[in-house]
């Protein structure tokens, strides 16, 4: 702050020394004809004397306009005025010796008016132009805060460009700072110095204050009444500006989120286009399997009757392949058992019903259903105490069957399946982790879906059965997966109420 100070000073300081400089020289002019007399050349002093009434003009006094006219041109009116006083005084002397009483008194001071009045029309003039050049510069401030808005990204930016302008628009843009405080925040300009003058006008919009701004300077308070019209404009055109700029930003993020909206209203649509078509699908399944399902499964019990009947008939006589071809032929009657099975289960699967079920035997039993094949392990982990399950144990037991089932596949005969037990937060749980193929991400969320199914034989509605019985009994199925390293599955089932507690 000193540093601004001492700065203003200096310039002031050096003005008035060039003033004072100026007024010498002219004294020196003037009384330069006796001067010179005085230094023994006295035939030049009288020629030169002779400017000093030239037809009735003293030349060497219209010199003293010099100092008077850059008194009013730098520093004003009333610095034209004690110039002009200067001046008389400069010249009493000279008019005292030469001219009578009055006339000695009354041509100096005549000269001074004349001197105080071509000094004032000079310093009103000089303020006249300097004020139109002043309000230039302040419609240039105002038209470039304008400009900088459209330029700036963010409002942080907007002020911290701001605050370089607004003391170049000031009457002295050397001795001026500027600072911005908007929403708890705070821009100020290059330098800052908290000078000793201030003025502060409110960024009001509306009513609402958003901030203020702050200009300080070391020129004086008068610089900054006269001002105070342009910063008042200023600061309403800063605080229009930035709720300009603020509702500018949140109707681009409205935008955005509208975006989003849009984006997620459209998939929300989409997903209910597929899942109606899905539903048309599943409803033309079940009329086909409740039209077809029993009138296939009685060709399919005689063709498994008489492969039953044959193998009873040929007994030792039969050779090697009739044998497998008579298994063969009985594996398949069984899948396509199994098929119309599905196809009825999922299109008329009763009602639980919920009665209290040992949860450790319900996964054995489950376990014990489906034989591993190859050289697949099946590793068991229970917990020490078995809790108690509030679940329909038929539905339930079929459910985990058709997961283990899914992992002794995905394994391909050689493998290991681990089996864990547990129970927290009111659920008992089970976990299935084999070591098979895995399954894709983009197949993940797509499982548990109807008809959906990357096996060469099947058509996708286990896992989809098995979803649908576990969650009618109030229960839960998660899944994760890594390709090439296996798959977790785990079913969470509601604890008794005595468990619960």
């Amino acid at each position: 702050m000193r540093k601004g100070l001492n700065g203003g000073k200096s310039r002031r300081r050096l003005r008035l020394w060039r003033g004072v400089i100026i007024m010498m020289a002219c004294s020196i002019l003037y009384y330069l004809p006796w001067l010179i007399s005085l230094a023994g050349g006295v035939s030049l002093g009288e020629k030169l004397d002779v400017l000093h009434n030239f037809y009735g003009l003293d030349f060497y006094a219209l010199t003293f306009f010099a100092p008077v006219v850059y008194a009013a041109y730098v520093f004003g009116v009333r610095e034209a005025i004690l110039a002009s006083l200067a001046s008389m005084l400069v010249l009493m002397p000279y008019t005292l010796l030469l001219l009578p009483y009055p006339e000695a008194l009354l041509r100096p001071t005549a000269f001074a008016m004349i001197l105080s009045a071509v000094g004032a029309v000079v310093a009103m003039l000089q303020r006249g132009d300097e004020q139109r050049r002043q309000r230039l510069r302040e419609f240039k401030c105002l038209h470039e805060v304008g400009k900088v808005a459209e330029q700036s990204q963010s409002i942080d930016d907007f002020l911290r460009r701001v605050v370089e302008l607004i003391p170049q628009a000031m009457l002295h843009p050397a001795e001026t700072r500027a600072r911005i405080t908007f929403r708890e925040k705070s821009c100020q300009s290059a330098n800052f110095e908290e000078f000793p003058h201030k003025i502060q006008e409110g960024l009001r919009v509306n009513g609402e204050n958003l901030g203020n701004i702050e200009i300080y300077t070391a020129a004086g308070n008068s610089v900054l009444r006269r001002q105070s019209p342009f910063i008042t404009a200023l600061a309403q055109e800063i605080g229009g500006t930035i709720r300009k700029m603020e509702l500018e930003q949140s109707l681009k993020q409205y935008s955005e989120q509208l975006e989003e909206m849009v984006k997620e209203r459209t998939k929300e649509l989409e997903e209910a286009q597929d899942k109606l078509v899905r539903s048309e699908r599943l409803a033309a399944v079940g009329e086909l399997a409740s039209g077809v399902g029993h009138e296939l499964r009685n060709p399919l019990n005689v063709i498994k009757s008489c492969a039953y009947l044959l193998n009873m008939t040929l007994g030792d006589a039969a050779d090697e392949e009739t044998i497998s071809t008579l298994k063969l032929l009985e594996q398949q009657v069984d899948i396509s058992n199994k098929i119309i099975t599905d196809l009825l289960t999922f299109t008329r699967v009763r009602p639980p019903s919920l009665e209290q079920v040992d949860f450790h035997n319900l996964v054995r039993e489950s376990l014990s259903w489906i034989r591993a094949p190859g050289k697949i392990e099946v590793v068991t982990n229970f917990d020490n105490r078995s809790p108690k399950v509030l679940v329909d144990g038929e539905q339930i037991g079929r459910a985990l069957a058709n997961i283990i089932s899914n992992a002794f596949q995905a394994m391909d005969g050689k493998g290991i399946l681990r089996v864990d037990t547990g129970a927290d937060g009111g659920y008992a749980w089970v976990k299935f982790q084999d070591t098979g193929c895995g399954i894709p991400e983009e197949n993940l969320d797509r499982i548990f879906e109807p008809l959906f199914t990357t096996k060469r034989r099947g058509i996708g509605l286990g896992l989809a059965i098995t979803k649908r019985l576990v969650e009618q009994n109030n229960g839960i199925i998660e899944v994760t997966s890594q390709v090439g390293k296996g798959t977790t599955f785990v079913v969470k089932l509601p604890l008794y109420k005595e468990e619960a507690s």
